[in-house]
């Protein structure tokens, strides 16, 4: 749901990574932003419902002791929803920091403190919900938390009774992985001959009906999705190779997210997809 921007690089001296929070603080800003897309359960294939995508990129800032992010958010054809994130380096050795929700030109509507704990390949952070409070009684509060561990990011949220303690909803948890785009050949077999399609980029999320040299359509549909095995559970990919005309799934493929190859091979169909970037 957020846009990450994250502190620009300064000149490297001792006293700048002094320490460790510092370090971890640059290294977060070097490895949150890109795209992240949601994971879908295995029943919701024919759901027409689009994932939820967040876009993070560094927000830039001259001192190492803070990392700002922008977080945008975006679902079908809803407008996007964007929000800020500021972590702090602070001399007690915490890293504490703030959440924002922007409005529609880009002004802080409300802040809420977060405090973050770092870990050896990310971080987690939460609101306190009895100083996030909302609504017109401010008797409202929200548990926001927010996970990343290099790769995959999950973002959940609670909204509290003050006057008694219960949730008023149920909780609403955001499973993403990073966005990764792949380049690859297809082919077909027609009769004795094969019709290739030599190159074409795949990201995760999306779909490509790929044509050939001379412009002719395979007549067929490729789409990379992240799955859930179970709700809550592992995550894989899935690639899906489906006939345009009859719309029949002509055949699947599994891979670990950070997969750097996958591809899918018929008598009659042959795929190869290799990671493009990271």
């Amino acid at each position: 749901m957020l846009l990450v921007a994250g502190c620009a690089t300064a000149p490297e001296t001792a006293s700048d990574f002094s320490s460790p929070q510092t370090r971890a603080l640059m290294e977060i800003s070097q490895a949150l932003p890109g795209e992240y897309l949601s994971s879908r359960n295995r029943q919701q294939r024919e759901s027409s419902e689009l994932p939820l995508r967040i876009s993070i990129e560094r927000m830039p800032s001259e001192q190492l002791e803070q990392a700002g992010f922008m977080l945008s958010q975006r679902q079908g054809d809803a407008q996007p929803r964007h929000f800020l994130i500021a972590m702090n380096a602070e001399p007690s050795g915490r890293v504490a920091g703030a959440f924002a929700p922007l409005d529609e030109i880009g002004q802080v509507r409300r802040r809420c403190d977060m405090r973050f704990t770092i870990h050896s390949n990310g971080f987690s952070g939460e609101t306190d919900p009895e100083t996030c409070r909302f609504g017109a009684d401010q008797n409202t509060g929200l548990l926001k938390e927010i996970a990343f561990d290099g790769n995959r990011l999950v973002i959940a949220d609670r909204l509290i009774d003050l006057t008694n303690g219960e949730p008023l909803a149920g909780d609403q948890v955001y499973r993403l992985i990073r966005s990764r785009t792949y380049s690859g050949w297809a082919g077909r077999l027609e009769g004795d001959n094969w019709r290739l399609v030599r190159e074409f980029d795949l990201a995760t999320g999306d779909s490509r009906q790929p044509d050939d040299a001379a412009g002719m359509t395979l007549g067929l549909t490729v789409d990379l999705e992240a799955i859930e095995l179970q709700d809550g559970e592992e995550v894989v990919l899935r690639l899906n190779v489906t006939d345009n005309q009859t719309g029949e799934v002509l055949g699947q493929a599994w891979a670990d997210p950070e997969a750097e190859s996958l591809g899918i091979a018929l008598p009659d169909i042959q795929i190869g997809l290799r990671l493009l970037r990271r």
